[in-house]
């Protein structure tokens, strides 16, 4: 077997694992979720493009209040050799170009997961669904009269941008994180109704995550530059966060303590990846009353800098209660933005690359706090 074919062989071990649901995995309050997110290429203005972000979720956990909806939850789930099935809900936003439509879908229904064909399926008003067919993925988005389809590919034969699961686990093993992502495919697709249809065409990221840990605080981001490379940024961390809205009204900056610090920055003209495990992000406000984040991380022989612009948002909050008695709340807003500024540097200074050499960055971020055990 050729070394491509190894590879096209791994990545299908690992794409075959967004159709499983594993039983090992369902703990007290495991929650699951399918998640894409699409920048979709505004001709009119390319520094300002369309975004939707769609997710299928199910959550061991008999009710929860999202966005002021009780969802009763029907914990079971039935897992056949080539079928699963479970009460989850699907949940999208749309970003128009214009107007921020939240709850553009909130609805639970039954998902289906079939690994051949595979597919992922809900059953709930507006139906909706994704599935893989010749190492191309089609994801389906029906919201009354508008239908939305996304036909995604993995943009070349790189391993930076190929499928890749991790799993973290904190305290000694108690509590973890397995995340099966897919940085970045382009795709080509429609947006139509009764009245006109739009063909479409950008880029898109993926991931399945499960949990089984509270849910505290953290700052995410994934950007995708014009010219093909990508920026990524993860910071969970518990502290002061945590009481926001759950006994205090503030946001406190100060007395937070970093679960976990990872940045990435994939070069596609060098075609070279920099990790980093220490950053900072500090939080600032535009002229739009959006948020601005400047984050700056750090390894032994490399500096990043780069500010995220944010200009629009999409809100959720969560509450449940714990043990029955104490009412826990996480609210969280995910930002469609641009990358304004950028900088990779050596330690003696040297620029190695700006945001000249990388073109138009656009992506989504994600600030939350408070917490839900």
């Amino acid at each position: 077997m050729n070394e491509n074919n190894v590879k096209k062989s791994k990545e299908k071990k690992i794409t075959e694992k967004i159709w499983e649901i594993d039983l090992k995995d369902k703990r007290a309050g495991t929650w699951w979720w399918w998640f894409w997110v699409f920048f979709i290429e505004n001709k009119n203005n390319k520094g300002l493009p369309q975004q939707l972000m769609i997710l299928w979720s199910t959550k061991n956990e008999k009710e929860i209040n999202c966005n002021d909806r009780l969802l009763k939850i029907n914990t079971e789930i039935n897992v056949h050799k080539n079928k699963s099935f479970f009460d989850g809900t699907a949940a999208a936003w749309f970003f128009d170009g214009k107007k921020m439509h939240e709850n553009f879908i909130l609805e639970q229904g039954e998902i289906t997961l079939t690994k051949k064909p595979a597919s992922l399926i809900s059953n709930s008003k507006n139906k909706t669904s994704f599935y893989e067919e010749k190492d191309k993925f089609i994801v389906k988005i029906n919201k009354e009269d508008n239908k939305f389809v996304f036909n995604l590919k993995l943009e070349d034969n790189n391993k930076f941008v190929a499928p890749i699961i991790k799993k973290s686990s904190y305290f000694r093993g108690a509590f973890g994180h397995e995340v099966l992502r897919i940085p970045r495919l382009s795709f080509t697709g429609a947006i139509k109704n009764k009245e006109k249809k739009q063909n479409i065409n950008g880029t898109a990221y993926f991931q399945k995550v499960i949990v089984n840990a509270p849910v505290s605080p953290w700052y995410w981001g994934i950007f995708h530059f014009n010219k093909g490379s990508i920026l990524s940024y993860f910071n969970p961390h518990i502290g002061t966060a945590v009481l926001k809205d759950n006994l205090t009204k503030k946001l406190l900056s100060k007395g937070n303590i970093s679960v976990k610090q990872t940045a990435y920055f994939f070069d596609k003209k060098t075609m070279k990846r920099y990790d980093f495990e220490k950053i900072k992000i500090k939080k600032e406000t535009n002229k739009q009353n959006q948020p601005v984040f400047k984050v700056s991380a750090e390894n032994k022989d490399f500096k990043l800098l780069f500010t995220v612009d944010c200009y629009a948002d999409a809100f959720w909050k969560f509450e449940k209660k714990f043990l029955g008695l104490i009412r826990m709340r996480l609210k969280y807003n995910e930002y469609p933005a641009k990358i304004i500024q950028f900088s990779l540097q050596d330690k003696q200074g040297n620029q190695l690359v700006t945001i000249k050499d990388l073109g138009i960055g656009i992506g989504n971020a994600e600030h939350s706090w408070g917490a839900l055990i």
